[in-house]
């Protein structure tokens, strides 16, 4: 009984050794394993013919990065997709503009389609600017004299025309900060120059910055053709 069981084991473990050895297995008739392979999954598949892998690139970019690489001036992708749901758009600037170039970016604007209140115009008011001045001067010739005794002492200076309480005088240096102009002032008279003195000039105006958060695909794509003419403003993405 014993040696019935063994010789069975035996027999067994032979015949396990077989199917994982797919020639001895054949050899023996009987059938193996198949390298860890399903066929019968291969067999089951549906015109397996109509599968095509299609590169990254194929899928498609959003077509928000279409208008934005227009808008930038660089091609955009070989075949972009339909424009996207209602209300989708891209985000558009343009700044700092001053008056007149304001003024004929909301032009664009309207001529691209974009309706009023659908932008944003951001204004800041510009801070007068401080210069190192010498005048008033009586006449246009004393003011000459004065300039040709700066260029003795190797300073120059230019007419200063506006505003025209100042003028005819003269601009030793123009600077955005007090300190800066006072510091060149200090530089001035030390060298000789004795009667210069900081003015403060009027505000230059106001600084526009244009901003659409939302554009429309249609619009995006006729505002880069506008901006492609010279001397058109240049809008570009909104920064993050």
């Amino acid at each position: 009984m014993l040696r019935a069981l063994v010789a069975a084991l035996l027999v067994a473990n032979l015949l396990f050794w077989a199917w994982h050895h797919p020639p001895v297995a054949q050899a023996l008739g009987l059938g193996g394993q198949a390298e860890g392979r399903e066929p019968e999954r291969l067999q089951r598949q549906v015109r397996p013919e109509a599968i095509r892998v299609l590169p990254a690139e194929r899928g498609g970019a959003p077509r928000e990065v279409a208008v934005q690489a227009a808008l930038a001036g660089e091609p955009g992708p070989a075949s972009a997709p339909a424009p996207g749901p209602a209300g989708a758009g891209v985000c558009v600037e343009a700044g700092p503009l001053g008056e007149v170039a304001a003024q004929a970016a909301l032009r664009e604007l309207t001529g691209a389609g974009v309706a009023a209140g659908a932008w944003v115009d951001m204004q800041r008011e510009l801070p007068g600017r401080w210069v190192v001045y010498m005048g008033r001067y009586t006449d246009r010739e004393a003011m000459r004299r004065k300039g040709e005794e700066l260029a003795g002492l190797g300073v120059t200076a230019t007419e200063l025309r506006r505003p025209a309480e100042l003028a005819p005088g003269l601009a030793l240096g123009e600077f955005g900060a007090r300190a800066d102009a006072q510091a060149r002032l200090d530089r001035l008279q030390a060298r000789g120059v004795r009667t210069a003195r900081l003015v403060q000039l009027p505000s230059a105006g106001v600084e526009h910055r244009l901003r659409v958060d939302r554009l429309e695909p249609a619009a995006a794509e006729r505002l880069a053709a506008q901006s492609a003419r010279p001397g058109a403003t240049r809008w570009q993405p909104c920064a993050p």
